[in-house]
């Protein structure tokens, strides 16, 4: 027996019902959506003082080349060993994020990608959730699956050797400017962890991490593989218009085995600057709003990630696939779900040869608190409907 809220309209009403959904949602996007409210991240002096200092970095030549002592090539192994060992899959990187974190808790970026690297699990295992199986075959699963695998690892690839980096050089002084190349790491960065540790500024070190690191996503793995085409896919464009692709943030235990949700839809996933404007939103919503702060925070230390949506809905989703669990939607673990991948390092071409994007740095969005716990519920009900439907025609 079904639960009631996961109850569809019958069968030769479905197409209308998708339909209405699909209006609503374009109607929210097109009355709903209004200009975000920004607040300075730096005065004017410093931004200024930081874009020269990026500008004159544009024009210096970057030695790959440098001879290390013994002990900063032990360093350098340690970290690419490190590293490589804690992206093996979406769960190693996701604990590794917030273990830094924790030990580092002036470093807000690592907490934010933990809590998107949650999500990025999420999405990894709904390809192969019961609401899932009518509307992907095996095939376009995979693809799915080893562009989000692909983009996440490559991410955690240039970002975890900075983290641990910065990590070391608050036990000693370290040079990381010097450091920076050997990991392929854009110049962009060296600026900024240099003010970072001159004058520790945690907005503006997360926002430079978001546009490092989409924008060495965009260069160095959508414009250059075969993943770029997955972001034009009918289907991906499909799921985003009816609005299930979400980065959502459980910040309360509403009742037994349902935790109220907050979080954000994303749109237009392939533009690069969207997906800076996502992160900045992202990061607003969960490190401007206290009860979301405290509440995300206390779910990840009773909650450890598993990839299945059961970790916030157990009441909804099941990671269990017997037969026993027919009232609930199947939501498999990340390890039940997908084997490990081995990937070969991208092109390491550098994203920042001008000034185009220095604005991003200039401001974060202010961004109201609402609770999605409903609109979430029915996107699950809208799901389950097309995966039906797809099953019938």
């Amino acid at each position: 027996m079904q639960r009631p809220f996961l109850d569809g309209p019958a069968y030769n009403d479905r197409k209308t019902f998708v339909v209405k959904c699909m209006l609503s949602q374009y109607l929210q996007k097109l009355l709903g959506k209004h200009p975000a409210k920004t607040k300075p991240i730096i005065d004017a002096e410093r931004y200024d003082t930081l874009k020269s200092r990026l500008q004159k970095e544009l024009f210096q030549p970057v030695d790959e080349s440098k001879a290390f002592f013994p002990e900063e090539a032990a360093l350098i192994k340690s970290i690419r060993t490190e590293t490589a060992a804690l992206n093996r899959n979406n769960i190693t990187r996701t604990q590794a994020y917030l273990a830094f974190y924790n030990r580092n808790p002036e470093i807000h970026w690592a907490f934010l990608a933990h809590m998107v690297s949650r999500n990025g699990g999420y999405h990894m295992t709904d390809l192969k959730s019961s609401n899932m199986t009518h509307l992907l075959d095996r095939a376009e699963r995979q693809k799915f699956f080893l562009f989000l695998e692909r983009a996440n690892s490559a991410i955690f690839a240039d970002a975890f050797p900075q983290l641990l980096l910065y990590e070391q050089s608050k036990q000693k002084e370290l040079p990381l400017r010097r450091y920076l190349p050997v990991f392929r790491i854009s110049r962009f960065m060296a600026p900024i962890w240099e003010c970072f540790i001159e004058e520790p500024h945690s907005p503006l070190l997360t926002t430079a991490l978001i546009i490092n690191e989409q924008r060495m996503l965009q260069e160095r793995i959508l414009k250059r593989t075969r993943h770029g085409e997955i972001l034009r896919r009918l289907d991906f464009q499909l799921q985003e218009y009816l609005g299930f692709m979400k980065v959502i943030f459980p910040y309360a235990n509403k009742q037994k085995g349902l935790h109220s949700l907050t979080g954000i839809t994303v749109e237009r996933f392939a533009d690069p600057k969207q997906r800076i404007a996502t992160g900045k939103l992202l990061y607003g919503l969960l490190f401007q709003h206290p009860v979301v702060f405290r509440g995300v925070g206390h779910f990840t230390k009773e909650i450890p990630h598993t990839g299945s949506r059961e970790d916030y809905w157990a009441s909804i989703y099941t990671s269990d696939g017997s037969t026993s669990k027919v009232d609930k939607i199947f939501s498999p673990t990340l390890h039940d779900a997908w084997k490990d991948q081995l990937f070969f390092p991208p092109h390491s071409f550098d994203w920042f040869t001008n000034e185009s994007f220095m604005e991003d740095l200039r401001s974060l969005p202010i961004i109201k608190k609402e609770d999605l716990t409903n609109e979430v519920l029915e996107n699950v009900k809208q799901l389950k409907t097309l995966n039906e439907m797809k099953a019938i025609f």
